[in-house]
């Protein structure tokens, strides 16, 4: 099925699970002998591994081989191997000792425990934060051996599954309210401290251990231990420090390096599989099931299908072709004894012998949010195979069933929205909007003025910006069905295309804000002037001037204004409301909003700016989606300063603007994607 990181990629093979360990085993061959056996491969799985080959071995120690988390250890194994080979080690690649705790039994921790209980040697189980009856692998129910334990205490910050077939449920504290340590991915620890008091009587899971064994303590007494043994006498100007700074100084473990065995881990050789394979991997927006309840998480559209409030039945186009299905057409899966039903949704570039499904739903946990949402795919893991079955049946359920998606399936042929040059190249017409003739009078710019690029070559449509702007804003929540009806609130959408063989196509992604016109048709079409424009270049909303007309956005060519049909937050209880963000006004009923260019940010610098007599700074104002961009994609900044980065980024010959015949003079533009010349030539 295709990932984020196969779809983001230059050359991305489509393969059967089942052949990923004669791949795997290939390309270890290649790199260490410099030839790729051929031998039962075909000829673009060859060409694919020669040309992977060639790239690792000209990258060096830059180069760098990771196998999904989902595959097994000795393949990870033989991963780690090609690494060491290509120099990587202590170069692309740093290790420290573990930072996480391992259970005793590794992945089967599970399965001694279900062991344990039918051979009577647990008399009392305490499970905390865990959710064990909803996300164990479906064979060894659980729920039915949880009840011949005599005490069973649970501990979380929902009531769960397995809550609800406790004894007792302990509520726990969120971290947001409570004090605490952490370590980060390598290794630095950080003070975990509250940004709110505790709305109700609650604790944390440490301050619970610890009444359990006889202490009445706190959280921050806790933690304040912890480091007092650690720091002795330098504790309290250590701790002030690490309280300001976010992080303790100089925790950072030692690099290590692992030594590698000296025969390569042996594979399993490649099986043929049964009939249909069965991949299942966790949810893009809800993981695990561990975020079902968090309506921003529900409501995030998936990068790659669009899908809100739910999980759909992956299929490939020639496999949705040859059994007459369409997207939307719910089917049973199959695999030994179990089985769920769901909607099909047809996936272009996925292997036509594999069915895909994620977790994270089929919720069962009364008055949950994900209650009754999507199909549980816990149930068609077992214990030894958790992530991949072969012998999958399917069948049609002879019905259909709706899909919230926010974007219909579609290609992009016939359409330039995103652009591709060849490295080095440019946009043929890139600067055509600056040309254009215009009724509007050039305005002058200002100092500051502002505007962003988006680099689609970065762009993974990973969809953190999407979720940033959301909690900066406060944009509400509005439910599966609006959604379906296309009413989503959200500012920022990030637009996802393919073009070419729907069976191996090319994927795009491209984020769509409001785009801050200098000319905006927006504000010509407004009959009581709420959509303004300041002297910075900022396209504004006054929402209590706007009175509802919509006409504002029938006249925008990006269709990224949002109307609030419905009082989406007049209830929301006070633990909502305490969420938002004071700096940026709550909307009502039947105002339009969008992007500001997060102008609570620009007004909160240009205020310190001009406390401290001086201009604002470069890179002194970070947007929402700016600032949770992993990759770095979007840069925002005065344009009126040649030197800043956002000036650089619309210099590049890359640059170029969406809909430019529109004639709009967008604020927000684009760099056009790279393209891999090997892929062009072919």
């Amino acid at each position: 099925m295709p990932s984020a990181t196969g779809v983001a990629a230059d050359r991305r093979l489509v393969a059967s699970p089942g052949r990923i360990s004669r791949l795997l085993t290939a390309l270890a061959e290649g790199l260490e002998s410099g030839t790729v056996p051929v031998a039962g491969l075909s000829r673009t799985q060859s060409d694919w591994l020669s040309d992977a080959v060639k790239a690792l071995k000209a990258a060096g120690p830059r180069g760098l081989v990771i196998a999904g988390d989902c595959l097994p250890a000795d393949w990870q194994a033989l991963a780690m191997r090609m690494n060491h080979h290509l120099g990587s080690f202590g170069e692309t690649m740093r290790f420290s000792a573990p930072v996480l705790a391992a259970p005793p039994d590794g992945e089967e921790s599970l399965s001694v425990l279900a062991r344990d209980i039918d051979a009577g040697a647990v008399s009392t189980l305490m499970i905390v934060g865990a959710n064990p009856v909803y996300a164990a692998p479906g064979d060894l129910d659980l729920a039915r051996r949880l009840k011949a334990v005599a005490t069973t205490v649970h501990a979380g910050t929902h009531r769960d599954e397995t809550a609800a077939l406790c004894q007792w449920h302990l509520p726990l504290q969120h971290d947001l309210e409570s004090w605490g340590d952490a370590r980060a991915v390598d290794g630095s620890a950080s003070i975990l401290q509250p940004l709110v008091r505790p709305f109700y009587d609650v604790r944390t899971a440490p301050v619970l251990l610890a009444g359990l064994m006889g202490r009445n303590v706190s959280d921050r007494t806790l933690v304040e231990e912890t480091w007092r043994e650690r720091w002795g006498a330098d504790f309290s100007a250590r701790w002030q420090q690490a309280l300001l700074e976010g992080r303790v100084v100089d925790t950072v473990p030692p690099a290590v390096l692992p030594t590698p065995a000296g025969a390569a881990p042996a594979i399993a050789p490649e099986t043929a599989a049964e009939g249909l394979t069965l991949v299942i991997r966790p949810d893009a927006g809800v993981w695990d099931g561990s975020l079902s309840d968090n309506a921003w998480a529900q409501e995030t559209p998936r990068p790659l299908s669009k899908v809100t409030w739910g999980n759909v039945i992956g299929i490939g186009p020639g496999l949705a072709l040859e059994r007459g299905l369409e997207t939307g057409d719910v089917v049973t899966v199959s695999v030994g004894s179990a089985s769920v039903a769901g909607p099909v949704r047809v996936t272009p570039g996925q292997h036509d012998g594999v069915v895909s499904v994620t977790l994270g739903y089929g919720r069962r946990h009364e008055g949950g949010l994900a209650e009754g949402l999507g199909h549980d795919a816990y149930a068609l893991q077992q214990g030894a195979n958790r992530w991949q079955r072969g012998g999958v049946r399917l069948e049609p359920a002879g019905r259909r069933e709706a899909i919230a998606t926010t974007q219909p399936h579609q290609a992009m042929d016939g359409f330039d929205f995103v652009r591709t040059v060849l490295p080095g190249g440019a946009v043929p017409d890139g600067k055509q909007a600056e040309e254009n003739a215009s009724f509007y009078p050039k305005a002058p710019v200002q100092d500051p003025s502002w505007g962003m690029v988006i680099d689609l070559d970065l762009c993974i449509g990973c969809n953190a910006c999407v979720t940033a702007c959301q909690a900066e804003n406060n944009i509400p929540v509005v439910g599966k069905d609006l959604v379906a009806e296309g009413r989503e609130m959200h500012w920022l959408r990030i637009d996802h295309y393919h073009e070419g063989d729907v069976a191996d196509p090319k994927h795009h992604f491209q984020p769509v804000p409001c785009m801050h016109c200098e000319d905006a048709p927006c504000e010509m079409g407004c009959p009581v002037n709420a959509a303004v424009h300041s002297a910075d270049g900022l396209n504004l909303q006054i929402y209590n001037r706007c009175i509802g007309t919509r006409t504002c956005s029938s006249y925008c060519p990006y269709k990224v204004r949002r109307f609030n049909w419905f009082d989406f937050t007049g209830n929301d209880p006070e633990t909502v409301r305490a969420m938002r963000n004071p700096d940026v006004t709550v909307r009502s009923r039947g105002v339009m909003e969008k992007c500001t260019y997060c102008v609570q940010r620009i007004a909160g610098a240009r205020i310190a700016a001009d406390r401290e007599g001086r201009d604002i700074r470069e890179g002194e104002v970070v947007t929402a989606c700016q600032q949770a961009c992993p990759t770095k994609a979007i840069v925002f900044g005065n344009i009126a300063d040649n030197a800043s980065a956002v000036s650089k980024g619309k210099a590049d010959p890359r640059n170029y603007t969406l809909l430019a015949e529109a004639n709009t003079r967008p604020r927000t533009t684009y760099l056009a994607r790279i393209s891999d010349p090997a892929e062009e030539k072919g």
